[in-house]
């Protein structure tokens, strides 16, 4: 099993950036879940079935909203 984030869609094509070396995965936007966006923390199967990861996309989201704040502190 791998973890990926939904990097963008573009063409038609859905890309990931797979951990840990944020390699790029392109997948048909077809095969998606409505339901995942970009942005969005997932898994992929051995059978590249694709499925949303709702905590660990929220706790990403706050990590890097949380070194936002840090940034512009600083300033």
């Amino acid at each position: 099993m791998k973890k990926a984030i939904l990097d963008r869609i573009e063409d038609g094509k859905a890309v990931f950036l797979l951990e840990p070396d944020n390699t790029e995965w392109l997948v048909e936007k077809t095969m998606l879940d409505d339901a995942i966006k970009e942005g969005d923390v997932v898994t992929i199967s051995d059978t590249n079935e694709i499925s949303k990861q709702p905590q660990e996309t929220e706790d990403m989201k706050k990590r890097i909203a949380e070194k936002l704040e840090k940034l512009r502190g600083k300033n």
